[in-house]
């Protein structure tokens, strides 16, 4: 018998498998963790690459709500790009500001002492 071994060359960006994203309609070509803008404001992150155009539209799945490893976003963001993703439910693990009980691998700290 042989195998054949492939590497996987897509860089994984989200924190964590729990997202909201739905589908749209993309026109032009789009990368992995690129800003999606409908009527003209970001509103998610593609989260596969496609090729499409404006003859030959297609369906795209579009992160609107989750967690991001921003340093691993194989697309830079601007900062207009990240306020307006953070607005619309998108978090950046990792990132000042972010509070601790946001962050999903945090374990829950029980305390020692009874109740009185």
């Amino acid at each position: 018998m042989k195998f054949k071994t492939k590497t996987v060359d897509q860089i994984n960006w989200l924190a964590s498998s729990h997202m909201q994203a739905f589908t749209e309609q993309a026109v032009n070509d789009m990368q992995s963790g690129e800003a999606f803008k409908k009527n003209g404001a970001v509103v998610g992150l593609v989260v596969n690459d496609v090729k499409a155009t404006a003859e030959d539209p297609m369906p795209i799945s579009v992160m609107y709500e989750g967690w991001v490893i921003a340093g691993n976003l194989p697309v830079e963001l601007s900062d207009a790009d990240k306020v307006a993703l953070k607005a619309s439910g998108i978090k950046f693990r990792g990132e000042e500001g972010t509070k601790t009980e946001d962050k999903p691998s945090e374990p829950i700290k029980k305390s020692k002492e009874g109740v009185k």
